[in-house]
């Protein structure tokens, strides 16, 4: 079975794999960004704002859509990964299972990057319409894109945005300050809407189906194996819920797991099976079979 090395190792391959797309994501954004706000800058028309829409679903198909497939691709040593902890080798329904898997992660993640192009797209046609000048609806883009992660040229702003990525890769601790650095943010940008954007619903979504890919496929290792008791693991970060920070490190049957998750409630808990859905929303934590 599993041993600590084991399952730290796979820890790590989530972190590293998760890490390494958020940073693509926010270099991405920024991209983009910028692009956005230029080609927008350089209309004069209505038709020539509308006419963006096409170059600008291109601009993302080739920053995003391409790369996201790479990092679906990396899936499959998640699964390696997770036949070495519970061993046996590699089985034919093991391949089968993480094609399966792999394909429907493809289809989650197309469907996030078709909406996010329709936003880009929609908050400039809205706003040519509603006769917004240039430089509001490049704004106005930005935030669609990055949120409150814009590029500006305020300094105090680019600081708060600094210190804020710092934060979020800090321990426990930095909680209030994490919630203190956001208030300072959002009252730069007040009267815009800085909520869901581009970059977060884009991580939100690969951090979930990273995960959730992971969930699935330990479980069935563990059906294949007779496994029914299962150690929850995985690193505690800044803003780790309760529910992780009571759970993590201690094991249980399946039914005990069942019973845990059903009878309580927390913030960012999503509806399905506690073996796939976890701790909620980007929960990093996960499932590792033991033996009684």
């Amino acid at each position: 079975m599993a041993t600590q090395t084991q399952i730290q190792n796979h820890s790590d391959l989530i972190d590293s794999i998760l890490d390494d797309f958020d940073e693509f994501m926010e270099s991405a954004s920024k991209t983009l960004e910028n692009k956005v706000a230029a080609r927008i800058l350089e209309t004069n028309t209505v038709d020539e704002l509308l006419a963006l829409r096409i170059p600008l679903t291109e601009d993302y198909r080739t920053l995003v859509s391409e790369r996201v497939r790479e990092y679906i691709a990396e899936f499959d040593a998640l699964a390696v990964d997770s036949i070495a902890m519970v061993g046996d080798g590699v089985t034919p329904l093991d391949n089968r299972v993480a094609s399966e898997l792999k394909a429907q992660a493809y289809a989650r993640l197309d469907e996030t990057t078709n909406q996010n192009k329709q936003t880009v797209t929609t908050e400039i046609v809205v706003g040519a319409l509603a006769g917004l000048g240039v430089q509001q609806i490049a704004v106005n883009s930005r935030h669609a894109i990055s949120g409150l992660m814009i590029t500006v040229d305020d300094l105090e702003t680019t600081r708060l945005q600094n210190r804020l990525r710092k934060l979020r890769v800090a321990g426990d601790s930095a909680k209030e300050e994490i919630a203190a650095t956001l208030s300072q943010l959002k009252k730069r940008f007040e009267g815009v809407n800085v909520g869901t954007n581009l970059n977060s619903r884009m991580t939100d979504e690969m951090h979930d189906t990273v995960m959730d890919f992971d969930g699935v496929f330990v479980k069935h290792r563990a059906r294949q194996a007779g496994l029914k008791k299962f150690r929850y693991s995985g690193t505690l970060i800044a803003n780790s819920r309760d529910f992780c920070i009571r759970h993590v490190g201690k094991t249980y049957t399946e039914e005990e797991i069942k019973r845990i998750w059903s009878s309580e409630s927390w913030s960012g808990k999503r509806a399905g099976d506690p073996f796939v859905v976890r701790g909620g929303e980007r929960c990093r934590h996960f499932w590792i079979p033991v033996e009684d």
